[in-house]
């Protein structure tokens, strides 16, 4: 149990800075404590004017003195409880023992008092008061107790404590022990009167020396411990003149020797008053990232010299004294040069050691400078960022208090490396940190976690608008030596409000990440704040790999088929073969699973299964519908048209099937066109000689042009579903659609339009002349059953020409009605269905 030990009892009083940054004042200039050291030293003044005027054997002086040192000491009393209700733990304990060991002091006081001041009678050499005068030195002596610590702490601690103790001893001895010692116990009021005598001295010579250690020991609340010090040298001073005095029996209550008590005390209770529990900072590891806890103070140097000083003090007045006696004094000094020898060798030893020290320290806050901060911008690495997010969730779960987290990552920050060089992009990534800084409020964090990606922390609840400043504060540019840039962030934001649970580390950090990967989805400069129906599409992949391949490889993707109708007959002029994949009783979106395909290369393997299985069911339904003319189109990957043995395991399919080249459709996309126009014709070259017939799907959503289409031998076109959307209801679009017709027939292609949903659009594409139309107005993509009804019947007679003026309806098959028949009146230029 101690005052100086960790927890200390004397709380820190020297500035130390806090949550809200800046320091706290200490605790020595609070109110209180300048009246208590006002009032002690009125106090002192008084005794002091009192020993002068009246003198120190008068009844005043004695009285005033007296009373004085009664009051100093049952101040310090209340002061010491009023420091045990502030704290809590070890440092209430140790105020406590310092509380009863000052109100012990006062109860001696008392009973002096009233022996002395009320009865005006002589206190005897021997009284009750000598018990609870030295019970305060001992319950000060277990209050000041060092804290153990490591074997060698310990035996250091013990080794000072020897030099200060001895070093204390034989300044006392020379100035009082020796002259109480030398004494004759009827002079010290016997046997017992000389024990008590010593026992003054010997007691505030060990309640010293503890504190000496614990000021040698503890630089962070020294000013407390100085305090306490000195209040027990005054102490020890005045109980070693009253020894001193009172052995040579000329001892006056009234006598300045009283002064040192009431300043001791005094000070004592001004510590009490100034060790308030001061607002302490949140803690957060390590501490001692940008700023070093003992902030280089040189007491840290000095105090390891203190327990010197006692030392070097006790040689002076051992060496004053004996060469005033004047025996042997060519040994004492000798004696005393060998000390001097030996401190100054201690103090060179102890300097070069802190020299080390601080070297060692340097190095070590440099190397967690290095560990948790960013080299570059100078701001927290993902280490330091992360323990504050642990930190502000831990908050969150105790007091509910809402947390932000924002991921940012730079828009085309690559760009700016390849182009102008990694030391503009270097100088880029400062001023870009820079402007994040200035964007949040000073409490906040902001981190670079490594290239161009950033962190910020929001503690509070302007997370949302943080991030709007985030964005904003990168919309001036950046004017980097000669250049003028200007670069965008894409941010994801996940936060915490004062309602929701807690989430794990890993949780937030996900969310946030989710978050920004869908602000990039939508374009440059944006920021996306999380919502639980976000997912990542790596996420989604790390789920669907393995099955993917598991299903492309066992055959376990579906087949379906979606009719092309020849407008003319109504008939069915090709069925074209779709992927489709179900997990778990779930369709997985076409989009997605082709896209996984493609990022795991099992683009290639799905399109033969395709191949095979529309193959094979067109053989089917040739052998079930005596269907000869019926055709089959699957859709080819781009990659395929550049591979030189595609050609080959196409023959081997058909070959497979026994089917006529000429009656399977490859549908290719544009994006087979793009930067491929010298791989791509030799492919399409040796597929168009083995008879398979070539179309390009999607025409006109891509980038194709016509030198594109000059250079890859086609058969026929599909026109994007785009151009046939708004044909009904815009005169513009079918004027558009009108000149893409006229251009494929010019290029001897045949056209089929896509998307075809009402028989308004029906109708115009008829009067239009487009061949073949596909779409949701005759069928939805289904398995191949569902189409028996549409191939089955056979092909009813061609009517005879009509004549000029007249009318009769012709058919068309819609499928997904039963067989009913689409009435297209020529004149009127109108369908009805019946």
């Amino acid at each position: 149990m101690s005052l100086s030990g960790p927890p200390a009892a004397i709380p820190e009083t020297t500035p130390r800075r806090v949550a809200g940054g800046g320091a706290v004042r200490s605790g020595w200039l609070r109110l209180p404590v300048i009246i208590g050291g006002l009032l002690v030293v009125l106090l002192a003044l008084s005794g002091y004017s009192a020993s002068v005027v009246a003198g120190p054997d008068s009844t005043a002086a004695s009285a005033v003195n007296n009373l004085g040192q009664l009051a100093a000491a049952f101040g310090a009393t209340l002061a010491a409880a009023v420091a045990v209700h502030r704290h809590t733990g070890r440092q209430r304990r140790a105020w406590l023992l310092v509380a009863v060991a000052c109100g012990s002091w006062t109860a001696g006081q008392v009973f002096w008092c009233y022996v002395e001041v009320v009865r005006a009678e002589e206190v005897p050499q021997v009284s009750i008061a000598d018990l609870f005068f030295l019970a305060f030195t001992a319950l000060m002596a277990v209050a000041v107790w060092p804290p153990g610590g490591r074997r060698t702490d310990r035996l250091r601690t013990l080794l000072d404590a020897v030099v200060i103790g001895m070093s204390l001893f034989a300044i006392s001895w020379v100035t009082s022990i020796n002259r109480v010692a030398s004494a004759s116990t009827d002079d010290n009021g016997g046997p017992l009167g000389l024990v008590v005598n010593l026992a003054y001295p010997c007691g505030d010579i060990v309640v010293l020396t503890m504190v000496l250690l614990g000021v040698s020991r503890r630089t962070d609340r020294a000013s407390s411990l100085t305090a306490v010090a000195a209040a027990m040298a005054l102490i020890a001073v005045s109980d070693g003149f009253y020894a001193y005095i009172a052995a040579s029996g000329a001892f006056d209550p009234g006598s300045v020797t009283g002064l040192g008590w009431i300043a001791g005390f005094g000070l004592i209770g001004c510590a009490a008053l100034a060790g308030v529990r001061l607002p302490a900072p949140t803690p957060r590891s390590p501490s001692s990232f940008l700023t070093d806890p003992r902030g280089g103070d040189p007491r840290a140097r000095g105090v390891s010299m203190l327990p010197y000083v006692p030392l070097a003090v006790a040689l002076i007045i051992v060496a004053v004294d004996r060469s005033g006696d004047g025996t042997d004094r060519v040994t004492a000094i000798v004696v005393i040069i060998t000390f001097i020898g030996v401190l100054v060798r201690q103090y060179l030893t102890i300097r070069d050691n802190a020299m080390l020290t601080r070297h060692l320290e340097n190095r070590e806050r440099e190397l967690e400078r290095q560990a948790f901060a960013d080299q570059l911008t100078g701001l927290p690495n993902r280490a330091l960022f992360t323990d504050r997010v642990v930190h502000a969730l831990e908050q969150h779960r105790r007091t509910l208090r809402p947390l932000g987290l924002l991921f940012i990552d730079l828009d085309d920050f690559k760009a700016v490396n390849d182009t102008l060089g990694h030391p503009v992009g270097d100088e880029l990534v400062i001023r870009v940190g820079e402007r994040f800084r200035g964007a949040v409020r000073a409490g906040d964090t902001v981190a670079r976690f490594g290239g161009d990606e950033f962190a910020v922390l929001i503690e509070g609840d302007d997370a949302l608008g943080a991030g709007s400043r985030l964005v904003e504060c990168l919309r001036p540019p950046f004017a980097l030596g000669t250049e003028l840039l200007s670069i965008g962030a894409s941010i994801g934001l996940a936060e915490v409000t004062g309602g929701q649970h807690t989430p794990e580390l890993d949780e937030l950090f996900s969310q946030a990440d989710i978050a920004m990967y869908a602000a990039k989805r939508r374009g440059k400069g944006q920021l996306a704040l999380y919502e639980s129906s976000m997912v990542l599409p790596e996420a989604a992949d790390l789920r669907h790999r393995p099955l993917l391949i598991d299903a492309i490889t066992n055959g376990a993707i579906d087949c379906v088929f979606q009719p092309i109708i020849d407008l003319q007959t109504g008939r069915v002029h090709c069925m074209e073969a779709l992927a489709r994949w179900r997990v778990d009783g779930h369709t997985i979106a076409q989009d997605y699973f082709i896209g996984l395909a493609g990022r795991l290369g099992l683009l290639p393997a799905l399109t033969d299964l395709m191949l095979d299985r529309a193959c094979a069911q067109l053989t089917e339904w040739s052998a079930r519908f005596d269907r000869d003319d019926l055709l089959v189109g699957v859709n080819v990957p781009p990659g395929l048209m550049t591979d030189r043995d595609f050609p080959r395991r196409i023959a081997a399919v058909l070959k497979r099937h026994a089917l006529a080249a000429d009656r399977l459709i490859l549908e290719i996309t544009e994006d087979a066109l793009l930067g491929q126009t010298d791989a791509a014709p030799p492919v399409a070259d040796r597929l168009r000689r083995l008879g398979v017939r070539l179309w390009l799907d999607d025409f006109g959503a891509g980038y194709s042009s016509l030198l594109s289409l000059r250079q890859i031998s086609l058969h026929a076109v599909k026109i994007d579903i785009a151009f046939v959307a708004n044909i009904h209801t815009d005169p513009a679009a079918e004027r558009f659609l009108r000149a893409l017709l006229a251009l494929g027939r010019d290029l001897g292609l045949t056209v089929t339009a896509e998307g075809v949903e009402l028989p308004e659009q029906a109708q115009i594409l008829r009067s239009l002349g487009c061949p073949l139309v596909q779409g949701y107005l005759y069928a939805h993509p289904a398995p191949a059953a569902e189409f028996d009804h549409l191939l089955g019947p056979p092909p009813p007679p061609k009517p005879p020409p009509i004549p000029p003026g007249g009318a009769t309806p012709a058919t068309v098959q819609v499928a997904n009605l039963p067989l009913e028949e689409v009435a297209v009146d020529a004149n009127a230029d109108n369908i009805a269905v019946r």
